[in-house]
C-alpha cells in the first residue's frame, strides 16, 4: 500500500499528466517553412537569412495554461554552409522548459534549381519544475514532492531536406536522446519522459498569375503518444498577403493571416480552436503571433537604394 505522505505526489502526477496531455502541440508552425528548423536542422537557412519570433498562448483565462515562445535566427550563407540559432520556451502547469540549439546545415546543389540539405543541431534542454507552485493544490512541504526535480540534458538532432522551386520534403529528429522527467524511487516509479520523435514535412506550390496556393503536410511520430498529422492550405497574393486554414488529427482547426512589405518585414496571426473540448477551459481558443524579418530582402533593398543614389550622383 502506498504510504499516506505519497498521496500528494500521486495526485501531482495525475495533474501533471493531464496538463501534459492537454497542452498545446507546441507552436503551430504553419506560417512558413522557416519554423521547421525547430524540428529539422536541415531547414536552417534554406529560405534565406531571417530572424523570426513566435508566441503562442492557450486558455488565456487559466493562470497555468500552456505558453510557448521561440526565437529563430538563420545567418547568411557562407559558400555551402548555413548556420542558425534556435531558442524555445514552453511553460505548462508548474513546468518551464527551455530548449536552445546551434544549427549547422550543409547545402548540396544537385542541379540549377534542386538542392539537398543535411542538417545537424546541438545544444541543451533545461526543465525547471517549480514545486512551490503546487502550494495552491498540495502541502508544499510534503516530502514525496522532493522526488520531482529540475534537470538539464544535452540535445543532438539531425535532419535532411530536399527542395525545388515547386515542392519540398524533409525528415528530422530534433533530439536523439530520451529526456527523463522524473527519477525512479523505491516508493513510486514513473515513466514520464520527453521522447525523441520523427518529424516528416512536405509541401508544394501552385502558381496562377499573381496568386499561389501552398498545401503543407506535417506528420510527427512520438513514442507512447498518438501520432500527430497537420495539414495547412495557404493562398497568397503577390507574396505580400496570405490567408489560410489548417487541420490536425487531434481535432484542432486553425485560421491564419500573414502580411509582409518590401523591406522584408512580415507578421502573422493564428486563431486555433478545437472541436473536442474536455471541459469549458479547453474550449478556449489558442492565439499565436509571428514577427519575421528577412535580412536578405532588407540587404538587397539597401543595396538597390545605394546603387540608385550613386547613379543619380553621376
Amino acid at each position: 500500500m502506498v504510504k499516506k505522505q505519497y498521496w500528494g505526489f500521486l495526485l501531482f502526477v495525475a495533474f501533471y499528466l493531464l496538463f501534459d496531455e492537454l497542452k498545446s502541440q507546441e507552436a503551430s508552425f504553419i506560417f512558413n517553412r522557416t519554423s521547421f528548423s525547430v524540428f529539422n536542422p536541415a531547414f536552417t537557412g534554406s529560405e534565406g537569412s531571417i530572424v523570426s519570433f513566435n508566441r503562442r498562448t492557450q486558455w488565456s483565462n487559466v493562470e497555468v495554461a500552456p505558453r510557448t515562445n521561440f526565437l529563430i535566427y538563420h545567418m547568411p550563407k557562407k559558400k555551402n554552409v548555413l548556420l542558425g540559432f534556435t531558442a524555445q520556451n514552453d511553460r505548462v502547469f508548474i513546468e518551464n522548459k527551455t530548449f536552445f540549439t546551434l544549427d549547422y546545415n550543409y547545402q548540396l546543389q544537385l542541379s540549377e534549381q534542386r538542392f539537398l540539405y543535411l542538417g545537424l543541431k546541438g545544444g541543451g534542454f533545461y526543465n525547471d519544475i517549480d514545486i512551490n507552485g503546487l502550494g495552491r493544490i498540495f502541502d508544499e512541504f510534503n516530502p514525496a514532492l522532493s522526488l520531482v526535480k529540475s534537470y538539464f540534458t544535452p540535445v543532438i538532432g539531425v535532419g535532411v531536406h530536399y527542395k525545388t522551386p515547386n515542392y519540398f520534403i524533409g525528415v528530422g529528429m530534433p533530439n536523439l536522446f530520451n529526456n527523463r522527467r522524473f527519477e525512479d524511487s523505491e516508493v513510486w516509479e514513473t515513466n514520464a519522459s520527453d521522447y525523441s520523435f520523427l518529424h516528416f514535412s512536405s509541401g508544394f506550390t501552385i502558381s496562377v498569375g499573381d496568386f499561389s496556393i501552398n498545401p503543407v503536410f506535417v506528420y510527427r511520430t512520438l513514442r507512447d503518444s498518438p501520432n500527430l498529422f497537420t495539414s495547412t492550405l495557404n493562398l497568397a497574393f503577390k507574396e505580400k498577403i496570405s490567408i489560410g486554414a489548417g487541420y490536425s488529427n487531434n481535432d484542432n482547426l486553425a485560421l491564419f493571416f500573414t502580411s509582409k512589405n518590401k523591406w522584408g518585414f512580415e507578421w502573422g496571426y493564428v486563431y486555433e480552436f478545437t472541436s473536442m473540448a474536455l471541459s469549458d477551459v479547453t474550449k478556449e481558443p489558442a492565439h499565436e503571433i509571428m514577427i519575421r524579418i528577412n535580412l536578405d530582402k532588407k540587404s538587397q533593398l539597401n543595396q538597390a537604394e545605394s546603387t540608385q543614389l550613386d547613379d543619380e550622383k553621376e
